[in-house]
């Protein structure tokens, strides 16, 4: 999995988040696209996006 990739799958797992669970206040969304950055940087520093991606939503699961 590349950066792009790791970015589509991200932007549409926000999506689905926000949209079908409704995560409506504003700061939720912000703290769940800091997650997914912070998922990213962990899978260039590893390289290995699917870590930092498993990561990402195990994090935003915890802090929703």
């Amino acid at each position: 999995m590349d950066l792009l990739t790791y970015t589509v799958f991200a932007f549409v797992y926000i999506m689905i988040m926000h949209f079908a669970i409704s995560i409506n206040d504003e700061f939720n969304v912000f703290l769940m696209i800091g997650i997914f950055i912070v998922g990213a940087a962990m899978g260039a520093y590893l390289n290995l996006y699917e870590f930092g991606f498993g990561a990402a939503i195990i994090l935003s699961l915890i802090f929703w």
